[in-house]
């Protein structure tokens, strides 16, 4: 509670008790005979004590009890005011799940602070400068009980190469040692995740279309789908702003793009899975080498779980 709440409820407790021992001190004196002369000046008085006793004990019962709930209505109505016309004036934007615009680059710490045990993050990208100083926090949030599945470029890739070229402050062979350098800490945190860690992480190495820089997160208690997507521009990833989304969690097999309820949390999603099966069905049926490097995970008792995405039930 503020200094000024406390203020004003002391304000308030002075003017009850206030108001109601001028209305007793002065009903007092008006019925005394020595103050008959005076009697009517005592009542004006002690009625305006009682007055001002009654009228903000009432109000104060107004503020807590009824304007609350009062207040509590008001603000669903004010949501679904503005819901409706933000959806109106940014083309069905509530109704696809945009949440807004990242007032800066995407905040890795934030979210990881955010997750609970049991959630899923899918990660599609192709690397984080940033991720060498944020790494201890991934590997925490893992030890917590959260599952991660990622897509990271390869080194040495033609696509990386490509994306180099456009990106400011990169050339080919910086922008390729960033990408051994995100593996290399991925490693680094898998080597520390034990068998007794009730999270996971899977990794695939893609050497394909970069597509967006995507961030996706299941999250169990609440059941809702959270995305954070951005785009591949002339700025590093690390430095771009990203477009937030969130869908409640759905079941069944609805053709998204034959439906009038679609939403784009649910179609990046199917994306995600879709390149995630895309590096899976590379890793079974093969035993070259260079292909079993491509999926890293932790725990080590657990790679085929470390291959599965979440099931909804």
């Amino acid at each position: 509670m503020t200094t000024t709440i406390k203020l004003k409820w002391l304000l308030a407790l002075v003017m009850v008790f206030g108001g109601f021992t001028l209305y007793k001190l002065f009903e007092g004196l008006a019925h005394n005979p020595a103050y008959q002369e005076y009697e009517w000046v005592f009542k004006i008085i002690s009625e305006f004590g009682l007055f001002i006793s009654v009228i903000v004990s009432a109000g104060y019962f107004h503020h807590w009890f009824i304007s609350a709930e009062e207040h509590k209505e008001a603000e669903i109505r004010l949501r679904d005011t503005l819901g409706q016309y933000v959806d109106s004036v940014l083309i069905n934007s509530v109704k696809r799940g945009f949440l807004g615009i990242t007032n800066k680059e995407f905040d890795f710490s934030q979210i990881m602070q955010g997750l609970k045990p049991g959630d899923y993050v899918y990660w599609l990208i192709t690397f984080d400068p940033r991720f060498k100083n944020k790494s201890r926090e991934l590997e925490n949030a893992i030890k917590t009980g959260v599952h991660f599945r990622m897509l990271i470029l390869k080194s040495d890739s033609r696509s990386g190469e490509l994306r180099a070229q456009e990106t400011n402050g990169f050339n080919p062979q910086e922008f390729n040692e960033y990408s051994k350098l995100f593996k290399v800490s991925l490693e680094d945190v898998i080597s520390r995740i034990n068998d007794t860690v009730t999270g996971s992480l899977g990794v695939f190495v893609y050497d394909g279309l970069p597509s967006l820089p995507l961030f996706i997160i299941i999250r169990k208690e609440s059941r809702k789908v959270e995305v954070f997507n951005s785009f591949y521009l002339t700025e590093p990833v690390s430095k771009m702003p990203y477009l937030h989304w969130e869908t409640e969690i759905k079941l069944g097999t609805q053709e998204l793009f034959e439906s009038d309820h679609w939403n784009m949390s649910e179609l990046f999603l199917t994306y995600f899975k879709m390149r995630w099966e895309m590096e899976k069905d590379k890793l079974y049926p093969s035993t070259q080498e260079d292909e079993i490097k491509d999926f890293i995970y932790a725990p080590a008792a657990a790679k085929q779980k470390c291959t599965e995405l979440v099931t909804f039930n």
